[in-house]
């Protein structure tokens, strides 16, 4: 057999095999897992069990944005998750993007555009914890804004809505088959 046949049969095998495995529990049923960063680098067949869309996003980001506080990390339900720390995001009562915020919008809008009819954005900015709750809100509404001037078409935008304490989350998902 020559190594290109032995290549194929055996991925083919393989492949077989983990698609022979038992399924897992459904998400909120007991023994079902919590969405939690995946750990496994042999999550799936694209790493960590993400699309080749979302796969290919992730290393691109860890790439460009490796060495910074903003955190990329393969969630176990399959979406891609990116957060920028609330220091480097927002100023104390402020809704306008700092700088660092801006650079690591600027690098996910790069890396989106690609897949952007197979992928969609949610957007989650925190307010001050003093603060008015609308400050969120506004904060969100800045950060789709800029990812809107990069060239990110809003429908791809699935929400803009309250994130965590922590900083400006964006979870990155594949779309669902059908919709525009």
């Amino acid at each position: 057999m020559n190594k290109n046949r032995l290549a194929l049969v055996t991925v083919s095998a393989l492949w077989l095999a983990a698609c022979a495995t038992a399924p897992s529990p459904k998400p909120g049923t007991p023994g079902a897992p919590a969405p939690t960063p995946s750990t496994s680098p042999f999550g799936g067949l694209f790493g960590y069990g993400l699309s080749p869309a979302l796969e290919a996003q992730r290393k691109r980001l860890k790439d460009a944005l490796g060495g910074t506080p903003v955190v990329i990390e393969a969630m176990s339900d399959k979406t891609l998750r990116v957060e920028v720390p609330m220091k480097f995001s927002f100023d104390a009562g402020r809704a306008s993007v700092k700088p660092a915020l801006a650079a690591a919008l600027d690098q996910l809008a790069i890396g989106f555009k690609p897949y952007a009819a197979s992928t969609e954005l949610r957007i989650g900015a925190p307010a001050d914890e003093t603060g008015p709750a609308a400050l969120g809100d506004q904060r969100a509404a800045a950060v789709k804004q800029h990812l809107l001037v990069k060239g990110i078409v809003g429908s791809r935008i699935v929400s803009a809505a309250r994130g965590t304490a922590f900083g400006v989350e964006i979870v990155i998902s594949d779309r669902p088959a059908g919709s525009n």
